[in-house]
């Protein structure tokens, strides 16, 4: 997570949501300044000499250029966010969003504080003044709509 918080600092992106797969990865993030391919370059070639230094080995460890789609409104935020922390749950990789470690979703479960570089409360805030936290569990706990299934399955996710 250091790779993410150096690229959103260099490129002043905010993120709002974020997971690690075992074969890519999602990020929610918000450029005010439209430097969104400049943290993506930085954020994916520090990742990559990171990983290579690890296992020993060179190259590219992703395949073409990042995908990016634009956020129409507050319930298509909210539907990404919990497309994305149910992400290692509809592959198979952990029985709950909260448990799987290389997410925000224990965040915005309340189960951890959020690091620094996270904003979990322009969402939450989305969920009413009382008690957000229990209104963002109850909204996890509902599932991915169909329409978000369908559109991600649109673009290949």
């Amino acid at each position: 997570m250091d790779s993410l918080a150096e690229a959103v600092e260099r490129a002043a992106l905010e993120v709002h949501a974020y997971c690690l797969m075992s074969n890519h990865f999602h990020l929610l993030l918000r450029s005010e300044d439209g430097r969104l391919a400049e943290g993506m370059q930085y954020l994916a070639g520090r990742f990559t000499r990171m990983i290579n230094v690890r296992v020993t080995r060179d190259g590219p460890l992703f395949r073409g250029r990042y995908a990016s789609v634009g956020i129409e409104s507050d319930s298509h935020l909210v539907q990404a966010v919990r497309y994305i922390h149910l992400n290692p749950v509809a592959a198979g990789m952990t029985p709950m969003p909260g448990a799987w470690r290389w997410s925000s979703a224990a965040a915005y479960l309340g189960s951890v504080g959020p690091p620094a570089w996270l904003t979990i409360n322009y969402v939450l805030d989305l969920f009413g003044p009382r008690d957000h936290l229990a209104s963002y569990r109850d909204f996890m706990r509902a599932g991915t709509d169909s329409a978000t299934s369908d559109f991600y399955a649109k673009l290949g996710w």
